[in-house]
Parts: structure tokens; C-alpha cells; sequence
């Protein structure tokens, strides 16, 4: 296949996940975490975004045809649902950490076990649709018909430059306690509201996107005919 479509997959797909933007909200839900504790917790959302990437690649568009789902129906659900996170955030109610770090167990096993009950939190809305969006899911599945049908290739070649990108991710988010200690509590705070006004907002902007193309693709044409 060739390499500069990979590489357009490989650069479009990390700036549309948006690791960085991100950043400042996978603080807010680990901000209490140990440094271990929060490295733990972005593998497995960086694995979760992986796994979500790869079965949308390979089967986004018939599980939406089998749903019945068009990918517009999804952009306004996933907008709907960005807006509530977004409100709870800006309203203080984005993080949801329990104990602090001088009652936290240093030991791997219980740093596992407090970053799986973290994740297990955390992973919508972090994974899925703040990091893997409508429109991530919209450019996987473009990208993956293109490489079969201009590229002669398949969906599987690629996936390797998909995990190079979620590594990416990974080292993003696993850098979160660096930017935390540099922001402060008092700084964290404003940023964690701060970003939650712009979660609120892309929720929105979602919204707005889908009924626009439903309203241009499907009820257009209608009109036009009836005229």
C-alpha cells in the first residue's frame, strides 16, 4: 500500500483523537491517582481506543447498517451525551476519585486493582466518544474502504499504524502527572471547568452537524421533489 496514504491515515487519525486536548479531562477523573495508578489507567483506555479503532476499521459500516444507525444518528447521540458529561464537569462533578494518595496501597496489586475500578469509571466517556468520536469512527471507515477500493489493499494493513498511534495516546495521557503538578490544584481545577465548557460545546457542534447533514442529504431532496 502505499506509504504517504498510510502516513495521511496515520497523522489525520492522531490529530482527529485529539490526545492532547484531552489531556486536561483524563486529568480531572485521575487527578488523585498515584503516577503508577494513572499510567495503568491510560494503557487501558489507550487499549480500549485501540480495540474500538479496529472494529470500527473492519466492521464499522455494516454494524451501523445492522443497527439501522446511520452514522449522522450517531454524531447526535454522541453530541447528547458529550453535553451532559460536559455540564456535570463544569459543574464539579467530572471526577470521580475516592481516596487520597496517603491512604493509597503502593504495592502493583493494588495499584491494578484501583486502576481497573478507575477505569471501569472513566472509560465512557473517555475512550468512547471523547477520544473515539463520530467523527474518528467516520474517518476509520472512509480510510478503510479507500484501502480496498483505490489502494487494492485491505483494512487489516491498516491496523499496525493504528497502534503506533494509540501509542502515541498512551505516552500523552501517561504524561498527565507532569502537567498536573505544573498547573497546581487551584490551576487543574480551572482547566478540568474549562474543558468541560468545550466537551459541553463539541457535544453541541455534533449535534448541530448531524441534524444539518439529515436535514441537507434526506429532507432537501424531498422538497425539491414535492416542488
Amino acid at each position: 500500500m502505499d506509504f504517504s496514504f498510510l502516513r495521511n491515515f496515520g497523522i489525520t487519525l492522531f490529530a482527529l483523537l485529539n490526545a492532547l486536548g484531552m489531556l486536561p479531562i483524563f486529568i480531572s477523573y485521575t487527578a488523585r491517582e498515584t503516577k503508577e495508578v494513572q499510567r495503568i489507567v491510560a494503557f487501558f483506555v489507550s487499549l480500549t481506543v485501540l480495540g474500538l479503532l479496529v472494529i470500527f476499521m473492519l466492521v464499522g459500516t455494516p454494524m451501523l447498517n445492522f443497527f439501522g444507525v446511520t452514522l449522522n444518528s450517531f454524531r447526535i447521540a454522541g453530541g447528547i451525551l458529550l453535553l451532559i458529561i460536559g455540564i456535570n464537569i463544569v459543574n464539579g462533578k467530572g471526577t470521580n476519585t475516592t481516596d487520597s494518595l496517603s491512604d493509597k496501597q503502593e504495592d502493583k496489586k493494588s495499584n491494578l486493582i484501583e486502576a481497573k475500578s478507575v477505569y471501569s469509571q472513566i472509560v465512557i466517556p473517555m475512550a468512547m466518544p471523547l477520544l473515539v468520536g463520530p467523527g474518528v469512527i467516520a474517518n476509520v471507515i472512509l480510510y478503510a474502504s479507500e484501502a480496498e477500493k483505490i489502494h487494492k489493499g485491505t483494512a487489516f494493513e491498516l491496523i499496525p499504524v493504528t497502534a503506533f498511534v494509540t501509542f502515541l495516546v498512551f505516552l500523552v495521557l501517561a504524561s498527565g502527572k507532569s502537567l498536573q503538578r505544573l498547573l497546581g490544584n487551584i490551576g487543574l481545577s480551572i482547566t478540568q471547568r474549562v474543558m468541560g465548557l468545550f466537551v459541553a460545546a463539541i457535544g453541541v457542534q455534533f449535534m448541530v452537524t448531524g441534524v444539518i447533514d439529515i436535514f441537507t442529504s434526506q429532507i432537501m431532496p424531498e422538497l425539491s421533489k414535492i416542488k
